[in-house]
């Protein structure tokens, strides 16, 4: 989740010139704005490190840019200057948060609005900031409720601000997907407060992206840019979803954003990135060389992934490898992506003898992954190395893996069946019977689990003495009767199979000939299903009489003794 740390101490307007105040570094960050926002803060502190607001919002500017060490020292310089005072109090707490230390920021919130306790009920600025440090963060990050709890009681005392209920419908989302209702009554409640405040348009639209509603989610990201047409996250939306879908489209929102945004680093790296996704792909290259030539000793590592994306459509591996480890051994580690990893996998597995690094690179994004699809992709990814370096074995058993983390899956009889016809592959036929004993109990009727299970038996049981694969067979004719035309390759198959059994080992010329010509009316063209046919249909000779043999005489049953005996 974004950071968000935003109230607004009026309706929104476009930035004016002439003398600058806190009002207007705080409408700054409003617009995301953060270099702006920063250099008006900035000035104010200097000019006045005690100005409490001044220093509040701008440890809010380091926090909305992921800054949380330079977030402390704004705080713990103001925390001399001001006096402790509860607002600066709350904002060492928000940082506290976002280090994981849940406890000491509690305890600092505790401490602020034990403070400002009155009356009233509490000082709304500082029950809004306390709100806004716990709507900060994923999901994990701070508690929700408590921070609903204080915002409330900021709306009840601060019947202007529209900032608190966006605060606290980003909270009611991270209580979970269930609460997206009450999420999107307290957007709504913003806009009654300021039908100009787009960012709540956006986010009741960020709402129905998540749930791939277009036809509710693209007019209002268009309704949020109608609202304020300076508000460039609108725009910045409607942008990387055209992006990943038509970028034509996309240029028309990308060329309204970027003259909103603050004349940075990032506005050339964001059209370097667009010049990629319209495959321009030398262009972005360029572009992006210019860039990094203008960083001085500024680090950018993201621009070494805008280098391997290009190169890789470039066809030139070495360069898309060199850039995509580089990406990922300098950038930050929560900011390197699943997907930033996948890519690495990829490029690895166009080249040979890297399927070892590629593995290990899996390995690494399962002990990523916390959910049961990222898990199962990683796993997918690892059995097709699996197969194309011979290891059907080991491709097997990661199948039986991604099958056994969710048997209810949508595609869990792929895994399954995979599994299976990799240990049939690798001649583990044991092993391929079991597997395909799973899916015939779990698919009785699809004629593919019966089709293996079969042929893994008649692997094992090579002599047909144990007529091991029989039942199977009898299983797949079955399911396969119904339509001769397109289960004709299979049924002929199984007839065979019985044809031989029958005649070969069970001596039945009846059953064997039955199978025969079942055999036979699906393809009246083989000369052998023929042949046997005609042999088995024939009179079986009666066998000659057997002679019995001459009885022997008498004197023949005593032996001959030469001599006495003692």
């Amino acid at each position: 989740m974004k950071r968000f740390a935003f109230v607004m101490l009026s309706s929104v307007a476009v930035l004016v010139a002439g003398a600058q105040s806190v009002a207007d570094g705080v409408k700054a960050i409003y617009y995301e704005k953060y270099k702006t926002a920063k250099t008006i803060l900035e000035k104010l502190v200097a000019a006045n490190p005690a100005d409490v607001d001044a220093n509040y919002w701008l440890g809010q500017v380091n926090l909305n840019q992921g800054e949380i060490a330079a977030a402390r020292s704004v705080y713990a310089k103001a925390m001399t200057t001001a006096a402790a005072n509860p607002l600066i109090i709350v904002g060492m707490g928000h940082v506290e948060l976002m280090e994981g230390k849940t406890a000491d920021a509690k305890a600092h919130f505790d401490a602020a609005l034990a403070a400002t306790n009155n009356k009233k009920g509490g000082d709304p600025k500082i029950l809004t900031a306390v709100g806004r440090a716990n709507a900060d963060g994923d999901s994990r990050t701070g508690d929700p409720v408590f921070g609903i709890e204080k915002l409330a009681a900021a709306a009840k005392l601060d019947l202007t601000n529209p900032d608190i209920y966006v605060l606290m419908g980003i909270s009611q989302l991270k209580r979970g997907g269930e609460f997206g209702g009450e999420s999107k009554k307290a957007y709504e409640e913003a806009l009654v407060r300021d039908p100009k405040y787009a960012k709540a348009k956006l986010r009741i639209a960020r709402i129905f992206l998540s749930q791939n509603n277009k036809e509710l989610f693209l007019p209002l990201m268009e309704e949020a840019t109608q609202l304020d047409s300076n508000y460039g996250p609108a725009w910045q939306a409607l942008y990387e979803y055209y992006a990943e879908r038509d970028v034509n489209k996309a240029k028309g929102y990308i060329d309204s954003w970027l003259p909103l945004r603050d004349k940075d680093n990032e506005t050339d790296y964001f059209y370097a990135d667009y010049l990629l996704r319209a495959g321009k792909y030398e262009e972005s290259l360029s572009k992006a060389k210019e860039l990094e030539a203008s960083l001085g000793n500024e680090k950018m590592p993201k621009i070494n992934k805008l280098y391997a994306i290009n190169y890789d459509r470039l066809k030139d591996t070495i360069n898309a490898l060199k850039y995509t480890e580089l990406f990922i051994s300098t950038e930050k580690p929560e900011k390197i992506t699943n997907q930033d990893y996948e890519n690495l996998v990829k490029i690895l597995g166009k080249f040979s003898g890297k399927d070892a690094e590629s593995l290990a690179v899996l390995d690494k994004l399962l002990n990523r992954d916390t959910s049961t699809a990222e898990k199962s992709k990683h796993l997918r990814l690892m059995a097709d190395i699996f197969k194309k370096s011979g290891s059907r074995v080991s491709e097997a058993e990661v199948l039986a893996k991604v099958y056994n983390l969710d048997p209810n899956a949508k595609n869990a009889s792929y895994d399954l069946y995979y599994s299976g016809f990799a240990y049939y592959q690798s001649k583990n036929f044991p092993k391929s019977d079991s597997t395909f004993g799973v899916y015939v109990d779990k698919y009785p009727t699809d004629y593919l689990g019966w089709l293996w299970k079969a042929r893994s038996q008649a692997s094992i049981d090579t002599t047909m003495e144990l007529g091991l694969a029989l039942p199977s067979y009898k299983k797949l004719v079955e399911v396969s009767v119904s339509d001769p035309v397109k289960g004709k390759n299979r049924l002929l198959e199984a007839y065979g199979y019985m044809a031989q059994y029958y005649a070969n080992i069970k001596k039945d010329r009846p059953a064997a000939l039955e199978q025969l010509q079942n055999s036979f009316a699906l393809d009246s063209t083989n000369a052998s299903v023929k042949k046997s046919i005609e042999i088995l249909s024939k009179p079986v000779k009666a066998a000659p009489p057997v002679k019995t043999p001459a009885k022997p005489s008498k004197t023949s049953d005593k032996p001959k003794v030469k001599g006495k005996l003692p």
